[in-house]
């Protein structure tokens, strides 16, 4: 595939990084404009891409620092400001966006639940761009298989085409995209026909709970960090979280906060 979008003298722009970059910034101004043609605030949902596209790129790259390569950058902590060579987690990103989205409303005083059901729909988006990412960057990659939709790497300069070089991996990579494309859907149906506020942040916390702990299944890059023998991953764990919490606050938003 192709790791890096281009490059000038030592100075790389990684794939991850630029499609990560254009799909924050589709899911911002989607998310603008949906807000402005259903009884929302645009100028929210712009605030909510800009600090998302920080937070992110910050969580991203500690997750990655922390979970899948510490000893590297311990060995040279300037190695942490390199960005430009690449080393960035998805899940920090959301996690780390998350948090902050939650900060900005309490301490600006809007509504926390209606403002997350508007930025939620626009997440798949950004998770499409960034398995695009994935797929150009021939990180996350699949485990060797037979099934006919499957992905062969060969460019050695990526994490696939190096350790796998010729074989036939699963295309975990298209399976998230295309469950992105399914969850863009569901959301928005839920969205039209929610009962309660938070319905469509709930719907996606339990969705995307189960379709990528099942997904994770098919992965076969060990360095995300694995655990028990490689029987559970950190994603794994993390999404066994994000099911538990959605179905807590279905159950407690439904009761309190009707639409």
């Amino acid at each position: 595939m192709k790791p890096f979008i281009f490059h000038y003298a030592d100075i790389y722009i990684p794939s991850f990084f630029f499609m990560t970059m254009i799909g924050s910034l589709a899911a911002a101004f989607y998310a603008s404009w949906f807000a402005k043609h259903h009884d929302g605030d645009p100028v929210i949902m712009l605030d909510f891409g800009i600090i998302g596209i920080i937070a992110g790129v910050l969580g991203a790259r500690i997750f990655h620092i922390l979970i899948e390569n510490p000893k590297y950058y311990f060995e040279d902590p300037i190695r942490v400001f390199y960005f430009w060579q690449g080393g960035f987690v998805s899940l920090g990103a959301f996690v780390f966006s998350a948090l902050t989205w939650i900060l900005y409303l309490h301490v600006r005083k809007f509504p926390v639940l209606k403002h997350f059901d508007h930025i939620t729909l626009s997440v798949p988006i950004i998770i499409f761009f960034v398995r695009l990412g994935c797929l150009l960057a021939g990180c996350c990659y699949g485990k060797p298989t037979d099934f006919f939709l499957h992905l062969i790497f060969t460019d050695p300069s990526s994490a696939a085409g190096k350790l796998h070089s010729g074989e036939a991996l699963h295309a975990t990579q298209v399976y998230f995209m295309l469950n992105a494309v399914v969850m863009f859907i569901v959301l928005h149906l839920t969205y039209r026909y929610r009962r309660f506020q938070g319905q469509v942040l709930t719907t996606f916390l339990i969705y995307y709970g189960i379709t990528r702990f099942l997904i994770e299944f098919l992965r076969g890059d060990a360095d995300r960090g694995v655990y028990f023998d490689g029987m559970i991953s950190t994603g794994q764990i993390v999404m066994v979280i994000s099911f538990g919490v959605g179905i807590f606050l279905w159950k407690y938003l439904k009761k309190r906060f009707p639409v």
